[in-house]
């Protein structure tokens, strides 16, 4: 397979997107992951207001994978999956979407747009997959899907998904 240039959208940058991130670049791609990006006072404000956290980064974020020349946008949040749709309708690239957190009841309702942003991430993405067996579980009760597990050291089965 060709060099990939994957932008990798983490707001924490740890866990999951990083151990992929070295993966895809032990496979000879070329990952970038973009971490950060909240604008202090917009999330201070968003926060008072009750939304859901990382809102204030979709802007940026979406002007960074602009600039960037990608091939693919691989997010780990909802907020960061609404950039990378953002993205994908200008340069008809795949938006891929990992839930890397195991979400229940408390999670998906404690703030204002946190269900929409999930339930538009799961559905309007490319490809939805699960970080774990964990998430996978949560996922499928809270959720009502099923998305494959895919390891992030699997830098093999990312490839076929950015495909």
């Amino acid at each position: 397979m060709s060099r990939l240039r994957v932008a990798l959208l983490d707001g924490d940058g740890g866990g999951y997107s990083a151990e992929l991130e070295a993966a895809l670049r032990a496979a000879g791609h070329d990952p970038r992951l973009i971490t950060g990006g909240a604008v202090a006072p917009v999330e201070a404000l968003l926060s008072r207001r009750g939304f859901t956290r990382g809102l204030s980064r979709v802007p940026g974020v979406t002007l960074e994978l602009l600039r960037g020349g990608f091939d693919a946008a691989h997010a780990f949040s909802a907020p960061d999956a609404a950039a990378a749709r953002a993205w994908r309708r200008v340069t008809g690239r795949p938006a891929v979407f990992t839930c890397d957190e195991t979400v229940d009841r408390e999670t998906l309702a404690d703030a204002r747009l946190r269900l929409e942003l999930v339930t538009r991430a799961i559905e309007d993405s490319d490809a939805t997959t699960a970080a774990s067996d964990e998430v996978l579980a949560a996922m499928e009760r809270w959720l009502a899907c099923s998305p494959p597990v895919l390891r992030a050291s699997d830098a093999a089965a990312h490839e076929r998904l950015y495909a």
